[in-house]
Protein backbone atom coordinates (compact mmCIF):
# COMPACT_ATOMS: atom_id res chain seq x y z
CA UNK A 1 0.00 0.00 0.00
CA UNK A 2 1.17 3.60 -1.11
CA UNK A 3 1.55 5.81 1.45
CA UNK A 4 2.54 8.51 -0.57
CA UNK A 5 -0.16 10.51 -2.83
CA UNK A 6 -0.10 12.44 -5.88
CA UNK A 7 -0.98 15.19 -4.56
CA UNK A 8 2.22 14.94 -2.40
CA UNK A 9 4.38 14.26 -5.05
CA UNK A 10 2.96 17.30 -6.79
CA UNK A 11 4.09 19.64 -4.06
CA UNK A 12 7.64 17.92 -3.69
CA UNK A 13 8.46 17.86 -7.50
CA UNK A 14 7.39 21.85 -7.48
CA UNK A 15 9.71 22.77 -4.80
CA UNK A 16 12.35 20.83 -6.55
CA UNK A 17 11.74 22.49 -9.81
CA UNK A 18 12.26 25.38 -7.59
CA UNK A 19 15.52 24.94 -6.44
CA UNK A 20 16.56 23.56 -9.70
CA UNK A 21 15.76 26.94 -11.81
CA UNK A 22 18.21 28.56 -8.49
CA UNK A 23 21.10 26.15 -9.37
CA UNK A 24 21.03 26.77 -12.80
CA UNK A 25 20.98 30.44 -12.55
CA UNK A 26 23.67 29.75 -10.09
CA UNK A 27 26.47 27.79 -12.40
CA UNK A 28 25.36 29.77 -15.16
CA UNK A 29 26.66 33.27 -13.28
CA UNK A 30 29.83 31.01 -13.03
CA UNK A 31 30.10 30.49 -16.43
CA UNK A 32 28.83 26.88 -15.92
CA UNK A 33 26.09 24.90 -17.53
CA UNK A 34 24.49 22.39 -15.15
CA UNK A 35 22.81 20.53 -17.68
CA UNK A 36 25.81 19.57 -19.57
CA UNK A 37 25.60 16.44 -17.74
CA UNK A 38 22.41 15.13 -16.54
CA UNK A 39 24.44 12.66 -13.82
CA UNK A 40 25.57 15.30 -12.02
CA UNK A 41 22.34 17.05 -11.92
CA UNK A 42 20.61 14.75 -10.93
CA UNK A 43 23.47 14.01 -8.05
CA UNK A 44 23.02 17.45 -7.14
CA UNK A 45 19.34 17.58 -7.06
CA UNK A 46 19.40 14.38 -4.82
CA UNK A 47 19.49 15.66 -1.63
CA UNK A 48 16.67 18.28 -2.90
CA UNK A 49 14.48 15.05 -3.43
CA UNK A 50 15.14 13.66 -0.10
CA UNK A 51 14.24 16.73 1.83
CA UNK A 52 11.33 18.06 0.27
CA UNK A 53 9.68 15.17 -0.07
CA UNK A 54 10.59 14.53 4.04
CA UNK A 55 8.72 18.42 3.89
CA UNK A 56 5.94 17.11 2.41
CA UNK A 57 5.27 13.70 4.40
CA UNK A 58 6.18 15.56 7.85
CA UNK A 59 2.66 17.57 7.10
CA UNK A 60 0.60 14.03 7.14
CA UNK A 61 3.19 12.01 9.19
CA UNK A 62 5.33 11.98 12.21
CA UNK A 63 8.63 11.89 12.90
CA UNK A 64 10.22 11.79 9.13
CA UNK A 65 13.63 12.23 9.51
CA UNK A 66 16.44 13.09 6.82
CA UNK A 67 19.08 13.83 7.78
CA UNK A 68 21.95 12.17 4.71
CA UNK A 69 24.15 10.72 7.13
CA UNK A 70 26.14 7.49 6.09
CA UNK A 71 24.34 4.61 6.96
CA UNK A 72 20.93 6.03 7.37
CA UNK A 73 18.44 5.80 4.99
CA UNK A 74 17.17 8.58 2.78
CA UNK A 75 14.51 9.17 4.45
CA UNK A 76 12.72 7.78 7.39
CA UNK A 77 9.31 7.60 8.22
CA UNK A 78 9.12 6.95 12.39
CA UNK A 79 5.37 6.76 12.51
CA UNK A 80 5.16 4.14 10.07
CA UNK A 81 8.27 2.41 10.52
CA UNK A 82 9.11 2.86 7.21
CA UNK A 83 12.84 3.31 5.34
CA UNK A 84 12.59 5.22 1.82
CA UNK A 85 15.36 4.85 -0.47
CA UNK A 86 15.33 8.27 -2.89
CA UNK A 87 16.35 8.18 -6.64
CA UNK A 88 16.64 10.79 -9.57
CA UNK A 89 16.95 9.51 -12.73
CA UNK A 90 16.75 10.64 -16.44
CA UNK A 91 17.18 8.89 -19.65
CA UNK A 92 20.57 7.40 -20.84
CA UNK A 93 22.34 8.67 -24.34
CA UNK A 94 20.95 5.35 -25.47
CA UNK A 95 17.11 6.36 -24.34
CA UNK A 96 17.15 3.84 -21.65
CA UNK A 97 15.90 4.36 -18.10
CA UNK A 98 17.92 1.93 -15.39
CA UNK A 99 16.23 2.13 -11.51
CA UNK A 100 19.24 1.05 -9.64
CA UNK A 101 20.23 0.34 -5.95
CA UNK A 102 22.83 -0.48 -3.70
CA UNK A 103 23.08 -4.06 -3.37
CA UNK A 104 24.84 -4.46 -0.17
CA UNK A 105 22.68 -2.02 1.43
CA UNK A 106 19.70 -3.92 -0.18
CA UNK A 107 21.15 -6.93 1.18
CA UNK A 108 21.19 -5.92 4.29
CA UNK A 109 17.93 -4.66 5.21
CA UNK A 110 16.07 -7.15 3.32
CA UNK A 111 13.55 -5.07 1.48
CA UNK A 112 13.28 -1.44 1.16
CA UNK A 113 10.80 1.01 -0.43
CA UNK A 114 11.65 3.16 -2.93
CA UNK A 115 10.59 6.96 -4.75
CA UNK A 116 11.95 6.74 -7.62
CA UNK A 117 11.54 10.29 -9.79
CA UNK A 118 12.62 10.23 -13.68
CA UNK A 119 13.18 13.62 -14.85
CA UNK A 120 13.75 15.54 -18.55
CA UNK A 121 16.39 17.14 -19.32
CA UNK A 122 14.64 21.00 -18.62
CA UNK A 123 13.51 19.46 -15.20
CA UNK A 124 10.01 20.36 -16.49
CA UNK A 125 8.60 17.06 -17.14
CA UNK A 126 8.73 13.80 -14.52
CA UNK A 127 7.17 10.03 -13.43
CA UNK A 128 7.37 9.72 -9.40
CA UNK A 129 7.38 6.11 -8.94
CA UNK A 130 6.18 4.06 -5.72
CA UNK A 131 7.90 0.96 -5.26
CA UNK A 132 7.10 -1.07 -1.32
CA UNK A 133 8.73 -4.19 -0.14
CA UNK A 134 11.81 -4.44 -2.75
CA UNK A 135 13.99 -7.35 -2.62
CA UNK A 136 17.40 -8.19 -3.78
CA UNK A 137 15.23 -10.76 -6.52
CA UNK A 138 13.66 -7.35 -7.95
CA UNK A 139 17.09 -6.41 -8.97
CA UNK A 140 19.42 -8.28 -11.40
CA UNK A 141 22.73 -9.90 -9.96
CA UNK A 142 25.62 -8.26 -8.74
CA UNK A 143 28.42 -7.95 -11.64
CA UNK A 144 31.84 -7.16 -11.91
CA UNK A 145 32.77 -3.39 -12.35
CA UNK A 146 29.22 -2.57 -11.20
CA UNK A 147 30.40 -0.50 -8.29
CA UNK A 148 27.77 -2.40 -6.27
CA UNK A 149 24.78 -1.10 -8.19
CA UNK A 150 22.42 -3.29 -9.66
CA UNK A 151 19.61 -2.34 -12.00
CA UNK A 152 16.06 -3.25 -11.36
CA UNK A 153 14.42 -6.00 -13.23
CA UNK A 154 11.29 -3.89 -14.38
CA UNK A 155 9.22 -6.97 -14.86
CA UNK A 156 9.20 -8.06 -11.21
CA UNK A 157 9.51 -4.43 -9.63
CA UNK A 158 6.81 -2.90 -11.09
CA UNK A 159 4.47 -5.49 -9.78
CA UNK A 160 5.08 -3.51 -6.59
CA UNK A 161 4.43 0.00 -8.12
CA UNK A 162 2.65 2.93 -7.79
CA UNK A 163 2.54 5.38 -10.32
CA UNK A 164 2.01 8.44 -8.77
CA UNK A 165 3.00 11.04 -11.30
CA UNK A 166 3.40 10.37 -15.38
CA UNK A 167 2.25 6.99 -16.89
CA UNK A 168 4.05 3.57 -16.95
CA UNK A 169 2.76 1.46 -20.18
CA UNK A 170 3.21 -2.48 -19.92
CA UNK A 171 4.89 -2.78 -23.86
CA UNK A 172 3.86 -6.45 -23.57
CA UNK A 173 0.17 -5.72 -23.28
CA UNK A 174 -0.17 -3.02 -26.08
CA UNK A 175 1.71 -5.70 -28.77
CA UNK A 176 -1.19 -8.13 -27.63
CA UNK A 177 -3.69 -5.55 -27.94
CA UNK A 178 -2.53 -4.46 -31.11
CA UNK A 179 -2.02 -7.95 -32.68
CA UNK A 180 -5.60 -9.11 -31.52
CA UNK A 181 -7.00 -6.28 -33.67
CA UNK A 182 -5.17 -7.16 -36.73
CA UNK A 183 -6.16 -11.30 -35.84
CA UNK A 184 -9.92 -9.97 -36.61
CA UNK A 185 -8.69 -8.70 -39.98
CA UNK A 186 -6.80 -11.80 -40.91
CA UNK A 187 -7.76 -13.53 -43.87
CA UNK A 188 -5.86 -16.93 -44.64
CA UNK A 189 -5.22 -19.64 -41.82
CA UNK A 190 -1.11 -18.53 -42.18
CA UNK A 191 -1.85 -15.03 -41.49
CA UNK A 192 -3.81 -16.19 -38.05
CA UNK A 193 -1.59 -18.54 -37.78
CA UNK A 194 1.55 -15.93 -37.51
CA UNK A 195 -0.24 -13.63 -35.19
CA UNK A 196 -1.29 -16.10 -32.89
CA UNK A 197 2.55 -16.98 -32.76
CA UNK A 198 3.19 -13.22 -31.80
CA UNK A 199 0.65 -12.88 -29.69
CA UNK A 200 1.81 -16.30 -27.62
CA UNK A 201 5.23 -14.53 -27.46
CA UNK A 202 4.58 -11.29 -25.99
CA UNK A 203 1.72 -13.21 -23.72
CA UNK A 204 5.05 -15.65 -22.21
CA UNK A 205 7.81 -13.19 -22.37
CA UNK A 206 8.63 -11.10 -19.65
CA UNK A 207 6.90 -7.68 -19.16
CA UNK A 208 9.01 -4.84 -20.96
CA UNK A 209 7.79 -0.99 -19.89
CA UNK A 210 7.96 2.43 -21.36
CA UNK A 211 7.14 5.39 -19.03
CA UNK A 212 5.51 8.90 -20.06
CA UNK A 213 6.66 11.83 -18.23
CA UNK A 214 4.29 14.45 -17.30
CA UNK A 215 4.55 17.84 -17.62
CA UNK A 216 3.72 19.81 -14.33
CA UNK A 217 3.24 22.95 -15.69
CA UNK A 218 -0.07 22.54 -16.30
CA UNK A 219 -1.81 24.70 -13.59
CA UNK A 220 -4.57 23.32 -11.17
CA UNK A 221 -6.06 20.18 -13.69
CA UNK A 222 -2.84 18.33 -12.28
CA UNK A 223 -4.36 16.61 -9.41
CA UNK A 224 -7.76 15.73 -11.21
CA UNK A 225 -6.33 13.64 -13.53
CA UNK A 226 -6.35 10.04 -14.01
CA UNK A 227 -3.01 8.44 -14.46
CA UNK A 228 -4.28 6.80 -17.20
CA UNK A 229 -7.41 8.44 -18.93
CA UNK A 230 -6.94 8.61 -22.63
CA UNK A 231 -8.24 12.00 -22.68
CA UNK A 232 -6.30 13.75 -19.86
CA UNK A 233 -4.77 17.07 -20.79
CA UNK A 234 -0.93 16.36 -19.71
CA UNK A 235 1.86 16.97 -22.10
CA UNK A 236 3.93 14.03 -22.37
CA UNK A 237 7.38 12.31 -22.69
CA UNK A 238 7.43 9.28 -23.86
CA UNK A 239 10.57 7.17 -23.27
CA UNK A 240 12.06 4.05 -25.37
CA UNK A 241 11.06 0.07 -24.43
CA UNK A 242 12.60 -0.83 -21.47
CA UNK A 243 12.94 -4.36 -19.73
Amino acid sequence: MSYITRTMACQAINKMQSFHSDIVNLYHRHDMDLLDNLGRRNIVMSQAQEEFFSQVLSETFKDVIADGKTGQPDILIGSLNKELECKLTSRHKGGAISFQTDYTTLAQKGELDYLYVIADHAFEKFAVLHFTGLTTNDFRPLSNGARGKVAMKKYEGMKKCNVLLGNAININERHVKKLSLKLLSATTQAQRDKINKKIEYWKTSSSRYSFELEDTSIPSKMEQLSLFEDNAQVTKEVSPVAP
